[in-house]
């Protein structure tokens, strides 16, 4: 009897940890055609990976890094592209301030692979991609990818061979990021990739390169892009180098977005473009703030409003009038 008690104690108590896993939709997080996402680099002097371990849960605490300089992301539609030919499955296409060439990623609502690369080093997956990022994603998956492809660089065209991706949603929890926004419910991704440039000296393949990127990505539902990355990349071979990368998205969350949110008078909820607002008589003023608090539209309010010129994701309609202020979250499917 005390065995049955013990066994089905057991199985409530890992229910219970499952039903606290966190997962990622991918409803929010791929990058659209026309986006643009800031990061501030940080310097990696204090920087703690591991965390604080709180039971199933880790708290990671950033407060004290210090923020160094800005890098922009953009994203444009990889067929507008010079390059678009040698990558003609690709739907979009990655620029980063600073940073010579273009990404080149195959991307749906629910995941996103890389295609191929210009710039300094050319990369190009052939049919194959190297699978970055896929949703839905929960605490404890673990996904694997393999590819081949081509790679130019240091004046030699290679094969990449045993070209691996792993991608291990390892730890959840609790990060404040180092403008002091605090945001529960994160899931961090570790992504490993490995690959090496192989060129035939007349004698057989011969390894030139080898690349591995090891980085840890932390998402949170409601945000693009990870909202905060770590990760080196180490080349080896004929010449040897490694990068460390740290940087994290400078999200405010104000009171108009968590203490304000008020009686919804907004529908429907998500919407495809088209928004009604009950008691619309009582306001003055309408302004739309996407999720980092800053205002990207304002209306005079009427009973319909339309959005579906804004990117899909989630926004703030702010309503004042004489009724003081109504705040509503809203999210955008178009």
């Amino acid at each position: 009897m005390k065995k049955n008690l013990f066994l089905l104690a057991f199985v409530l108590m890992s229910l219970f940890s499952f039903s606290q896993l966190v997962t990622i939709s991918g409803e929010n997080q791929i990058p659209q055609i026309g986006q643009e996402i800031v990061y501030n680099n940080i310097n990696v002097f204090g920087f703690n990976l591991a965390g604080t371990p709180d039971g199933i849960n880790t708290i990671w605490d950033f407060s004290s890094l210090t923020i160094t300089d800005q890098v922009t992301f953009s994203y444009t539609d990889a067929t507008t592209e010079p390059a678009t030919s040698d990558f003609p499955d690709a739907t979009i296409a990655e620029a980063i301030s600073g940073t010579e060439g273009l990404m080149y990623f195959k991307t749906d609502n629910y995941f996103m692979a890389r295609k191929g690369a210009t710039g300094s080093m050319y990369l190009n997956y052939n049919l194959d991609s190297a699978l970055l990022l896929s949703f839905p994603i929960t605490a404890g998956e673990n996904i694997e990818n393999s590819y081949t492809g081509v790679l130019s660089a240091q004046n030699l065209d290679m094969e990449i061979d045993n070209g691996h991706v792993e991608i291990n949603a390892d730890a959840q929890g609790t990060i404040t990021l180092p403008n002091g926004t605090v945001l529960t419910d994160v899931l961090r991704v570790h992504v490993v990739e490995n690959f090496r440039g192989m060129y035939d000296m007349g004698f057989g393949p011969t390894e030139v390169i080898t690349i591995n990127d090891n980085f840890y990505y932390w998402f949170h539902e409601d945000y693009t892009n990870p909202i905060f990355v770590y990760g080196t990349t180490t080349v080896g071979g004929l010449s040897s180098d490694e990068t460390e990368s740290l940087r994290f998205q400078p999200i405010v969350i104000s009171d108009t977005e968590e203490e304000s949110v008020s009686t919804n008078l907004i529908y429907p909820n998500p919407s495809n473009g088209t928004l009604n607002i009950l008691e619309s008589e009582s306001y003055d003023i309408g302004r739309v703030l996407n999720i980092y608090g800053k205002e990207v539209k304002t209306f005079v309010p009427s009973s319909t409003i339309g959005i579906s010129d804004l990117s899909n994701g989630v926004y703030f309609i702010v309503l004042n009038g004489t009724k003081g202020k109504n705040v509503s979250k809203i999210v955008l499917e178009k």
